[in-house]
């Protein structure tokens, strides 16, 4: 029996042109996050309890001297960089893509505190496996052009 869960969809005609220049601009995303990488302009997580979840920190209160801005709100880097499993599991996103993203869901979304005992608590969002999936693939989150 073939598989055809590979095959281009019905009704799409093949054009090189097009699909180079498509495959051109995902070369030019790959090398401007190369160069970014090598200038050092990437933030990284690292998911220490192995769940799916991504934690975008926003703020963070360090030794009860009240909240301050942190992580995505400060945060200088092009590049999101969340590791999922220390073995190479990991997801990027540019920081542009992932402030869109979680300026369309802050109203639908809770921020949530983080660590409330401890002597740095932080305030973010926890996104789960799905929520990242959804600011990975959607056209809703793209960069609008002009």
């Amino acid at each position: 029996m073939k598989d055809n869960r590979w095959d281009i969809p019905a009704g799409r005609q093949y054009n090189f042109a097009n699909d180079l220049k498509f495959g051109h601009l995902g070369e030019k995303v790959t090398k401007d996050f190369l160069t970014s990488l090598a200038e050092g302009s990437f933030e990284v997580k690292t998911d220490r309890y192995r769940n799916g979840r991504m934690v975008v920190e926003m703020q963070q209160n360090p030794r009860d001297t009240g909240w301050k801005d942190s992580g995505l709100l400060v945060t200088k880097a092009k590049w999101w960089v969340y590791i999922y499993a220390l073995d190479g599991s990991l997801v990027v996103v540019s920081v542009e893509r992932l402030k869109r993203f979680i300026t369309a869901i802050s109203g639908e979304m809770k921020i949530k505190t983080f660590a409330p005992m401890s002597t740095n608590p932080t305030k973010g969002f926890l996104l789960m496996p799905e929520d990242v999936m959804d600011m990975l693939i959607n056209p809703d989150y793209d960069q609008v052009e002009d």
